[in-house]
């Protein structure tokens, strides 16, 4: 688009890495002296959040809104962050009344990594298509163990300017 966008995503981009900050600093509150243990959680809470993740992929594939909302954090705290930028909360999301689905969705490229015990960051390429409109971007997602398993905290989407090659890695 123009010049102004450009300026735009940048900013974005810090801003989600602030919110992915204070939550890592949030999840150091509520941890103490990381022990033996704790560290050798981290590779099973790449795993279960990579699981997260990949149900919540397939539940936007097969439409199960469900399926989709049972993966994030039902809190005040849910943090997401686009190029309108930063929303908080659940229960005023859209997405819990929005009826919409992307015509397709091409995720690719899943990354997760451990950030602390019961923390992991995950991000993935998008392609998607609705209504005859194809854009790409970069997603991100924050996963929080909770009581009731593990949960999406902060997800972020970053389209790229129409027209644009993709720049995934």
């Amino acid at each position: 688009m123009s010049r102004r966008f450009a300026r735009a995503v940048p900013t974005a981009r810090i801003l989600s890495l602030i919110i992915a900050g204070a939550a890592i600093a949030c999840a150091g509150l509520t941890t103490t002296n990381a022990t033996e243990a704790s560290i050798a959680s981290l590779p099973s809470d790449t795993i279960e959040a990579r699981r997260v993740f990949e149900e919540n992929i397939d539940a936007i594939h097969k439409r199960d809104r469900g399926r989709y909302l049972a993966t994030y954090l039902h809190s005040t705290s849910l943090a997401r962050n686009g190029q309108s930028g930063l929303d908080l909360g659940y229960d005023n999301w859209s997405a819990r009344r929005d009826s919409t689905w992307p015509d397709t969705l091409i995720a690719r490229n899943l990354r997760v990594l451990p950030i602390s015990p019961g923390v992991v960051y995950g991000s993935y390429c998008y392609t998607v298509t609705q209504h005859d409109t194809t854009t790409s971007g970069v997603s991100e997602r924050i996963f929080v163990k909770t009581l009731q398993g593990w949960r999406i905290a902060v997800t972020t989407a970053f389209g790229l300017p129409v027209g644009q090659p993709s720049q995934c890695k």
